[in-house]
Parts: C-alpha cells; structure tokens; sequence
C-alpha cells in the first residue's frame, strides 16, 4: 500500500533534513517500509508494503466468515473499489 500527500513544501532537501525527515517518520509510523520526497511537486509518497495490503485483506476474510458467506464480491473504501470475480 502506498500513501502520497501534499506537504505543501517544494523545495530541495538538505542530507541533514533529508535524515531528520526519514527519522521523523519512521518514528512516528513504525511499519513504514520506506518513503520518497518530491522537490518539483511537494509530494511525500509513504510505502506500507504488503504488510498493510495483507491485515486488509485478513480483515476482510475474518468478516466474511464471521458472517458465514461463501465467497467476497465487492469492498468500497472511500470511492476505490475492488470487485472479485466468481
């Protein structure tokens, strides 16, 4: 799962800003995988990996069997969707 937002910053990082943001990050959100800045466009892309894909997918699987169905067919989550064939 990957995250991008809007700092509302564009401009260079220095390798001592650079550092203080990654450990900024890093501990604020611990199961951050990794991150990327643009300078050009101010956007701070924060990768979760598929650890997060994974717990989604696990919540989803719980629920379908706490409910007892057969099989998913479509999740909504803020205007994305994801359908499953079948």
């Amino acid at each position: 799962m990957r995250l991008t937002l809007d700092t509302g910053v564009k401009k260079d990082l220095t390798d001592k800003q650079m550092a203080t943001l990654d450990s900024k990050l890093r501990t604020r959100i611990p199961q951050l995988e990794g991150w990327s800045y643009s300078p050009l466009t101010g956007e701070l892309t924060l990768d979760f990996g598929e650890a997060e894909d994974n717990a989604t997918l696990a919540k989803i699987e719980d629920w379908k069997a706490k409910v007892d169905c057969v099989k998913k067919l479509r999740f909504e989550f803020m205007e994305m969707i994801k359908e499953w064939e079948g």
